[in-house]
């Protein structure tokens, strides 16, 4: 048994790669043991032995995909374990390439895009990867294939274009484990060949095999046994060989493989999308999520904002021109509140008032049905009103089949005024003889029916009966309305509690301008509410969907993470690609939600009779929340692909 150990011999140039009695220790298992190793530059070097006898996890401390638990790891002299997570990566990209036994291709991807994956990884200028591939996959009897998605490529074509992915960078040093384990004899010699090949222009080779067959073809036979290695050949060449500038990796070409920013940024958006593209239906119901939420936030923004326009307009018609009056304790009989209005009506400004008092449905109980006829009877949800002409003739609406002047009369008996809304309830299309309504258990002649509500958007679903229709047991809480002259309310506001009641002005409530924009600014606060909860709970739920079906993608993706890694990509850079893949899938359904949204709001508020209004704000809101949503429901995801263990992923 022999343990590869360092030479004393000042003659021996340094080796590239040693090793100084290194342990790696996994949970109950010693995966190596006390490992002494020297490869020199320009060796081609075969790691043998059973399964489990710590061949790949050599292989993986070797590359800087995994970390010895002890002993010390040198690279041309320099000890990696004082290095960050940044500079192994540079290491790693810098001098080693990688040929896999399930070659981990892209599949998604071109051959030509995978063979120039590790320099993408490494932020190499484009100019320089579209300089390189095409002699590299002429190499490897691949020019043919450069468009064909890797997934479509054979076995031994992948494997070869591993190959071409591991040398493209110039490496000096290329690590293949098994590469030849999944392919046929054929196949397996063609790529022993072209290992051996990058032997002799000077790469170090290090490959781990089963078959005594293939280690043959190495220069150098290294076996382990349970994390030990027990008999080492030596080299047949290399140790006092070919010089580091004579190799794949010389001097003269590192100039071109120069890592920027820029260009890393270019590839991690254009991976990005090719993620995206080559996955729609992923893709799809990613922006139909961020799309539901965005566009529920600018239907929310812009159907508040239009019911608020609506609204102040209404409470500005009538806070122009409209002042209410009621008394504190009410009205003792129809006779009082004729008299208040003959009195109001000689004040300079009035032009017009009426009389309008509120009924409890629950106690009228409205309904097209005699009591008792049916055991359960469908309750009435609209307004029950007492109402004269004036209050209708000022509020604008108007009654079709019939004349409001009747609820001025009683004629002996109360009548009956009802909204279209109303009157499609109770089945009645208009008045005529036998139509009526039962109000408190009595049958009430419907006299007209109102087809425009004017200002008051309470009169299309209401039952209006007139004024003396019931005797009043109890003091009614009457009001009266008045339309004045424009700017004259709040004169008018002044003067109607004296002229009312000149002894105690006190006792006359007086609704005014200020009171109804007071009314008009608690609206469009409870609206402004509703739209942030609404928005809140939509944009959540988009990125909860969101978050999930990336966090399966990356674990579905798990091979294609280890491979970036392994060729040298940053961690940091690995995660904003796929911070950027939920940026744009964010992006894209915010616009989208923005869209539909502002499209929703058109619809709903032509079919209400609105005027749709949208603040411009409104889109870009959508636009904003969807992104902002869609890069936090990746953050996640990425930092579970940052922290992954390429090793792990490899053995996986």
């Amino acid at each position: 048994m022999s343990t590869s150990h360092a030479s004393s011999d000042p003659a021996q140039p340094r080796p590239i790669l040693s090793l100084r009695g290194v342990n790696r220790r996994f949970t109950g298992v010693t995966a190596l043991d006390d490992v002494y190793l020297d490869i020199h530059e320009g060796e081609f070097v075969a790691i043998v032995g059973p399964s489990g006898s710590g061949k790949s996890t050599l292989l993986n401390v070797l590359g800087l995909l995994d970390t010895p638990t002890h002993g010390t790891y040198l690279i041309d002299g320099v000890d990696v374990e004082g290095l960050n997570e940044r500079r192994r990566a540079d290491r790693r990209a810098g001098i080693f390439g990688f040929v896999f036994q399930e070659s981990h291709m892209v599949g998604r991807d071109a051959a030509a895009r995978n063979a120039v994956l590790g320099l993408r990884a490494r932020g190499i200028a484009f100019a320089v990867q579209k300089q390189l591939v095409l002699p590299s996959l002429a190499r490897f009897g691949l020019e043919r294939r450069a468009a064909t998605p890797a997934a479509l490529l054979s076995g031994g074509e992948r494997q070869r274009l591993a190959i071409a992915r591991a040398v493209m960078g110039a490496p000096r040093v290329v690590l293949a484990d098994e590469p030849t384990g999944s392919l046929d004899t054929a196949n397996g010699e063609l790529v022993i060949h072209h290992l051996r090949e990058l032997s002799e222009s000077g790469t170090t080779v290090v490959m781990v095999t089963h078959d005594p067959d293939i280690a043959a073809a190495a220069g150098r036979i290294i076996t382990m046994r349970d994390g030990a290695i027990v008999q080492d050949t030596g080299d047949s060449k290399g140790r006092f060989g070919t010089p580091p500038a004579t190799a794949a990796g010389s001097a003269g070409n590192e100039h071109t493989f120069v890592r920027r920013r820029r260009h890393e940024a270019v590839d991690v958006v254009a991976d990005a999308l090719s993620a995206l593209t080559v996955r729609p239906a992923k893709a799809l119901l990613l922006i139909m999520a961020f799309l539901l939420g965005s566009g529920g936030l600018v239907t929310a923004i812009g159907l508040s904002e239009s019911a608020s326009v609506k609204v102040s307009a209404r409470i500005d018609a009538a806070a122009s021109d409209e002042v209410r009056v009621t008394r504190e304790a009410g009205y003792a009989s129809w006779e009082a509140v004729s008299t208040d209005l003959q009195a109001s009506r000689r004040l300079y400004g009035v032009h017009d008032a009426g009389v309008i008092a509120e009924l409890s449905s629950s106690v009228v109980q409205p309904s097209t049905f005699r009591p008792g006829s049916f055991p359960d009877p469908p309750g009435f949800t609209g307004a029950v009103r007492i109402v004269d002409s004036g209050y209708l003739r000022l509020q604008g609406a108007t009654v079709s089949y019939g004349d409001a002047a009747l609820l001025d009369q009683s004629f002996g008996g109360p009548v009956a005024v009802l909204g279209q809304d109303a009157a499609q309830r109770f089945g009645i299309a208009k008045p005529g003889a036998g139509v009526v309504v039962w109000l408190y258990g009595q049958p009430v002649p419907v006299v007209g029916i109102v087809d425009n509500p004017g200002r008051d958007p309470v009169l299309p679903s209401a039952v209006l009966v007139g004024v003396g229709s019931y005797p009043l047991t109890n003091n009614v809480a009457a009001s009266l309305v008045f339309r004045t002259t424009p700017g004259m309310p709040a004169a008018i506001a002044e003067a109607l509690p004296k002229a009312l009641s000149p002894s105690e002005p006190g006792n006359v409530k007086v609704q005014t301008v200020a009171d109804l924009r007071e009314l008009k600014q608690g609206i469009n606060s409870d609206l402004g509410r509703l739209v942030a909860i609404v928005s809140v709970v939509l944009l959540a739920m988009a990125c909860l969907s969101a978050g999930t079906t990336m966090y399966l993608g990356v674990l579905a993706r798990s091979s294609e993470i280890a491979l970036r890694l392994a060729l040298g990509m940053r961690r940091g850079v690995l995660a904003s690609m796929f911070l950027t893949e939920g940026a744009a899938v964010g992006a894209l359904g915010g616009a989208a939600g923005a869209a539909a949204g502002m499209g929703s709001v058109l619809a709903y508020a032509s079919s209400e009779g609105w005027a749709a209004m949208i603040p411009w704000y409104a889109s870009m809101w959508g636009m904003g929340a969807g992104l902002v949503s869609g890069t936090l429901s990746a953050v996640y995801p990425a930092i579970l692909a940052m922290r992954s263990n390429p090793a792990h992923l490899i053995r996986a």
